[in-house]
Parts: structure tokens; sequence; C-alpha cells
């Protein structure tokens, strides 16, 4: 076997999860001596997803916001219910101007290098990790991949799965017609054949804005049916035809919605992150945001020379409360919709935003439940108690 070259830290996989991880190396005193390999297939950016998040301040990278909104609107059983954030703003990202800029910054470092090929495999000898790629192996003390699913994925244990999925336009019309200071988080008067589904509305500009049809089921639509919902859309909302405006821009996703849990490690030396180690909040699709709070709690352990921590995403009355609300959105549509509701009518926008964000205290989490019926949840423990009483 020839010579296999070796860094400090490999990272596999140059998505949100990979590109915010060098981000924080890069950014890092105590760790700028570090060497780093990134390495993925295709390490060029693309302007394929929009992420967004909300965010009280702290996010370190503000300067990268696409657009930020002060008001949210949700629309439910014809009415709409829109709130002022005073704790919150809700912002967006785009991830050609996300990567770019990474990518850019880490290029004009001495101490990255960049390889594109196809991640094959991971393995561990007894003091490194190891990827093994279509052009050979590397090595690290730590490797972080995002790009393969954990090595254990189907056998872990699962009773609901679906998918968050969507198809996006972003379109431009000749007349004033958007409101760029609201942020439409769900809109369910649409209609339900499909699933669970509501429209997501980010107004750019009064002249531009982002619609995307987004469904929670099992199963992914065809192209066309995502269209037709969006075009039905603007032409009951808006009055707009397809001559009325030009898409300039798409984007298509499919995010898992599991109950499934994680675990942290592909195998010694190689620690899943991004989706694939589990971040994905399972009832939002919600990542970005608990993406970047992993990567500080994986710098804080490398900066002291401390393993890094085991935990999981969520605690485990958060767990419980996604299990519960994913069992009612897997079999009643329409009792899903109606706790969505009252929720947004009965909460402030902002304490939800803090519950939805797991940082609510167990008191405040009580008086939201109290807001919505109780009888779905209760059914709900009931289908899921064989995971709730059993440590989720």
């Amino acid at each position: 076997m020839g010579h296999i070259k070796i860094y400090d830290v490999i990272i596999a996989g140059a998505g949100a999860s990979g590109l915010s991880l060098l981000w924080y190396l890069l950014h890092s005193k105590t760790l700028e001596q570090k060497t780093i390999l990134l390495i993925d297939k295709d390490l060029s950016p693309k302007d394929d997803k929009t992420w967004c998040f909300w965010d009280q301040g702290t996010f370190p990278m503000d300067n990268i916001y696409h657009h930020t909104w002060r008001n949210l609107q949700v629309n439910a059983n014809s009415e709409s219910f829109k709130e002022e954030l005073n704790l919150y703003k809700y912002h967006c990202i785009r991830s050609f101007d996300y990567a770019d800029k990474i990518l850019t910054m880490a290029k004009a470092s001495q101490r990255v290098e960049f390889i594109e090929t196809e991640i094959v495999n991971f393995s561990h000898d007894q003091n490194m990790g190891i990827i093994s790629t279509k052009i050979g192996d590397f090595k690290a003390d730590t490797i972080f991949q995002s790009a393969l699913k954990p090595r254990d994925f189907q056998e872990s244990r699962v009773d609901i799965s679906m998918f968050q999925h969507f198809l996006g336009w972003e379109i431009e019309i000749e007349k004033d017609l958007f409101d760029p200071e609201t942020a439409l988080f769900m809109d369910f008067d649409v209609n339900q054949d499909h699933g669970f589904t509501f429209m997501y509305e980010l107004p750019f500009s009064k002249k531009s804005a982002l619609f995307e049809y987004t469904l929670f089921s099992p199963d992914i639509l065809n192209d066309s049916e995502y269209e037709y919902g969006i075009q039905t859309y603007l032409k009951n909302k808006y009055g707009l035809n397809s001559t009325d405006f030009k898409i300039v821009r798409k984007e298509k996703g499919a995010i898992p919605m599991e109950d499934r849990q994680y675990n942290n490690w592909y195998c010694p030396h190689v620690m899943n992150i991004g989706t694939v180690g589990g971040l994905t909040k399972p009832t939002t699709g919600y990542t970005f945001k608990r993406i970047h709070e992993r990567c500080q709690m994986i710098i804080n352990a490398l900066e002291s020379n401390k393993p890094i921590p085991n935990l999981p995403p969520s605690s485990y009355r958060f767990r419980v409360y996604d299990m519960m609300l994913l069992n009612i959105i897997a079999t009643d549509t329409d009792t899903s919709i109606r706790i969505f509701y009252d929720l947004f009518r009965r909460n402030k926008f902002d304490r939800i935003l803090q519950f939805l964000e797991e940082k609510t205290a167990f008191h405040q989490e009580l008086a939201i439940f109290s807001t919505v019926p109780s009888t779905p949840f209760l059914k709900s423990i009931f289908n899921m108690k064989h995971r709730i009483f059993t440590g989720a």
C-alpha cells in the first residue's frame, strides 16, 4: 500500500454542515495550525437552496443575509395571523452566497486543501479515521462527514418516516404586489389532497418573491404537481397568470421527517454531522441553526483538546413532542391544521419560535400545549407509547 496522506481534520461533504464547520475552523485562533482537507465530488457553489432561520442577533455571519423579515404571517382555516417579532428576526441565506464566501476564505488559507472526488466509505485504525475515495484513501485525527448515511441507518428504529418535500419558484413581476417586510411562514389555505400541505412565501421586494409548495408525506410528487400548486396559488391569491411573471430561479428538496435516532459517530474518529448526524428537527425540517450550534460545540472541544460531547440534537422531552406531532401529521391532516391554527392564534409568535428552537422551559411548554386540542396528543401518546416510555 502506498503512503496515505494525513491531515488534522478532514471534512467530507461541502454542504451546509461541512462548510459551516470549515468556517468555524478558519476563525479559531487556537486551531490555526490545524491542516484541513475538504473533499466532495463537486466543490463549486450552487444556487439551489435557500436556508432560513430565526435569530436573536447572535448569528456570526450576519453580513451574508439575503433578506431579513421582521413580521411573520400564518394563514389557516380562512383566517390570517400576522405579528411583528420582538425577540427574533427571520433571515434568509442563499446557498451560493454562503458557499462562495466560505470557499473564497478557505482558498486564501495555505492550510486548507481541496479534492473533488466521489466518497466511497469511512473506516478507522487504532488512532485515526480513514476516508476511502475513488482516487485513494486519506487519514485524519477526526473526520467530519455529511456525505454518507450512518453505517447503522437501515437497522436503526423508525416508526414514522415522511419527507418535507417542496418545489420553489422565485418570480419577478412588473408591478408592486408583495410585502418585503413579512414572510408568510405557512399558508394552509391550499388544496390538501396530497396530505399536509402549505405554501411558504418569502417576498424579497415588492416585485420579487420565492414561493415553495410544501408537503409532509411519504411520497414525492412529480414536478408538474408542485408547479400546478404554485400556479394555482399565484392565480387565486394575486391574480397572476403565467404571462404575468418571470421565473428567475427554481429550487427543490426533500428533507427527512422521522422519529429515527442518529448516532453521532459513523465509526471511531469519524463523526456524522448535518442531516446524517440527526440535526434536522423532525417536525419542522429546520437544520441550519442547529448545524451552527453543533459546530460551535465541536470547536470548543477541539480547542480545549477534549473529546467531542456525544449529545443528541434534542432532549428527551422535545423528542417526545416531535413524535407526538409527527404521528398526528402522518395520520390526520385536518387535525394537524387545526393544531397549527390554534397554536398561532393563541400564542405570541416569538414564544412559538422559541419553542420550535427548543429554548423554552417546561412550564412554558405546558402553557403552549394548553392552547391546542388535547385529545389528538393523548391519542398520539398512546400510539407511540412503545417509544415514549422506552427512552424515545
